[in-house]
């Protein structure tokens, strides 16, 4: 009987542990989200090419 209850608390013991990991990484994660976030929002969405960038059509032209 013993034993049982030995396995039982093992089992009761690693569902703990998991769930106590698994809160703790969704934390982290949803932290990390939201600044990942903000940064995006940061970027400007208009990006303007270099000067030397210039139209195929103008490169194709000899």
């Amino acid at each position: 009987m013993s034993e049982i209850k030995g396995q039982l608390l093992g089992i009761l013991l690693v569902i703990g542990i998991f769930g106590i990991v698994a809160t703790a990484l969704m934390g982290v994660f949803s932290n990390l989200t939201e600044k990942v976030s903000s940064e995006a929002n940061s970027i400007p969405t208009k990006i303007t090419l270099p000067a030397a960038a210039k139209p195929a059509q103008e490169l194709l032209h000899y």
